[in-house]
């Protein structure tokens, strides 16, 4: 797909972990309640500073309260534990209204237009399940997800554009995001109310994108509670676009695990020598590529990740294992992300043209296919924004044209013209 569509937002503070709050003698995981103005606040303390206090909730939800703000503090159990996805439901059920139904599946809570559930709930516990088995296969044992994970469709681009800009400003390329502070997928149904059954989500690659995020800050993979180097969230993501990476019982070649897409965009990279041994570096050290260039970052952390896990399994899931187990509430600096990928995968200049032989020798014909797929889309769109435009046009015509003299013409002899 030309345009991103996709979003994480992270919000992280420099925190330090504490295993006390209100006396010596809490234990980190007591569940407390915090009274906040009119607002009460039921978690763990997951982090605090000299000004905020981090809450997490039992519904998943990170909460950052200014410390001067609390007006009372007392425990309320000596352990902590989630919300049942009943509870959950209740709560999306005040928040939505009656515009919307919300489904539970083992793992999701999901919020939907009206319909079958098999169409708009079923689809997300469904790759998670396959994602599950993706890790498995490869030996990788996931954490089972603490909370009842939350996903939200809603009706339309301007619901989901005024939800966005709650995080952030409305972007026209973003189509989704998943919010690890919330724990939160946003997105919107994408085919105009069209949808019948689960394909509308299988072959909207931001949906299973932003599912695959929200499955991997779940379950161990990646943490919520520390910066993650994008390339490494981000080439996950869009290697799970792929049917045969999503769904390998039934798409079981390569060459349905490729990101046609990614691919098509990372080949003109390499045929125009932007992927240096420097480029390599700055991504796997740094964020900013992704801000600066996305489109060439995306392919490149795509063309990365599909690299490491066809070519060397073993190490990548390692570094995966090593990389989720990091510290919260710590910073990663560039030179230990760099540092610790060149432990496990050697030189950069050693591994960029070996990368760089397997993507050139990679099948082509996908992306063919997936240009006259868009240009089909594109066709489409352009065909019916036309038609709007006409019916607009006509409806104007018919308003502005002067009423026309009574027809005193016998009403068989205007039945015969109209024959006529």
């Amino acid at each position: 797909m030309n345009r991103l569509g996709l979003f994480i937002v992270f919000i992280f503070t420099s925190l330090v972990w504490t295993p006390t709050l209100l006396s010596q003698d809490e234990a980190p995981n007591a569940t407390i309640k915090v009274l906040v103005g009119k607002r009460t606040f039921v978690g763990k303390v997951i982090a605090v500073d000299n000004e905020l206090m981090v809450l997490l909730r039992r519904n998943g939800r990170m909460t950052m309260i200014p410390k001067k703000k609390i007006e009372a503090a007392r425990t309320v159990a000596k352990g902590f534990t989630s919300q049942k996805a009943d509870e959950i439901r209740e709560q999306l059920m005040r928040e939505f209204g009656n515009k919307y139904q919300v489904s539970i599946t083992n793992h999701f809570v999901v919020v939907h237009p009206p319909g079958n559930f098999k169409t708009w709930a079923l689809p997300f516990e469904k790759l998670y399940l396959r994602y599950q088995n993706y890790f498995a296969s490869r030996g990788f044992n996931l954490d089972e997800p603490t909370f009842p994970m939350v996903a939200v469709v809603l009706k339309s681009r301007g619901e989901f554009d005024r939800f966005l800009e709650s995080y952030h400003e409305a972007n026209e390329n973003v189509l989704g995001y998943y919010s690890p502070r919330s724990n939160r997928i946003i997105s919107y149904d994408q085919t105009g109310g069209m949808a019948k059954d689960e394909n509308w989500f299988f072959t909207a690659d931001t949906i299973v994108h932003e599912a695959t995020h929200q499955s991997a800050f779940n379950t161990g993979l990646h943490t919520r509670f520390a910066p993650n180097p994008r390339w490494i969230s981000e080439g996950l993501a869009t290697m799970f676009e792929a049917p045969g990476v999503q769904n390998s019982m039934y798409y079981s070649k390569r060459a349905d695990r490729i990101n046609y897409g990614r691919l098509d965009n990372l080949r003109t990279m390499y045929e125009k020598d932007y992927v240096t041994d420097r480029m390599m570096a700055s991504m796997i050290g740094s964020d900013d590529i992704f801000r600066v260039n996305p489109g060439g970052a995306y392919a490149l952390a795509w063309g990365l990740t599909f690299y490491l896990a066809e070519c060397e399994p073993e190490q990548y899931s390692a570094f995966l294992r090593a990389d989720g187990r990091r510290e919260d509430f710590h910073n990663y600096e560039g030179r230990d992300r760099l540092t610790d990928f060149i432990r496990k995968f050697g030189k950069i200049s050693e591994l960029r043209p070996r990368m760089e032989r397997f993507i050139m020798a990679l099948p082509t014909a996908g992306i063919d296919k997936l240009k006259k797929a868009e240009a089909a889309e594109k066709a489409r769109l352009e065909a019916e924004e036309n038609s709007e435009t006409q019916i607009a046009d006509a409806s104007n015509e018919t308003s502005e044209t002067p009423a026309e003299p009574k027809d005193e013409t016998p009403k068989s002899q205007a039945q015969t013209a109209l024959k006529d």
